[in-house]
């Protein structure tokens, strides 16, 4: 694949399907078309491992620990997912986003991973990814 089909995903795009029903229901069509598009092969998604620890606490804290084994079993196996590395590089990065777009730590992590590894490109309905530079968020 090259470039232009590598997208990052923040863990949101997970959580909505898992979590959500009609009180987001934009949120969660978008969620399913993205993942959609992950799972026939159109786009190659990159996330980090920071995405299964989110994906299980929101899904153990909101439904049960059960489910959320589950799900962070399926996010593993997930079809034309790759996770990235969280090295220090990344980390540095990131420390240099969070304190520049005042935003947090997590989210200073995936948009380092996005600029990395995903020429920016970044699949989240997070509002807090708009303004940094480099960053082109898609939701």
């Amino acid at each position: 694949m090259n470039n232009l089909n590598m997208i990052y995903l923040d863990s949101n795009v997970f959580i909505y399907l898992l979590i959500y029903e009609s009180d987001l229901e934009e949120s969660v069509k978008k969620a399913d078309y993205y993942l959609d598009l992950l799972v026939t092969g159109k786009i190659v998604g990159y996330t980090c491992t920071l995405t299964w620890d989110e994906v299980f606490y929101i899904v153990k804290r909101s439904i049960g620990i059960e489910e959320a084994g589950q799900a962070g079993k399926a996010l593993l196996a997930f079809p034309n997912l790759k996770f990235v590395n969280v090295d220090f590089d990344i980390i540095s990065n990131a420390q240099k986003i969070a304190q520049g777009f005042n935003i947090m730590p997590r989210d200073a992590i995936h948009a380092a991973c996005a600029l990395e590894y995903c020429n920016g490109e970044i699949i989240s309905n997070d509002l807090d990814f708009d303004g940094i530079k480099g960053l082109k968020r898609k939701f």
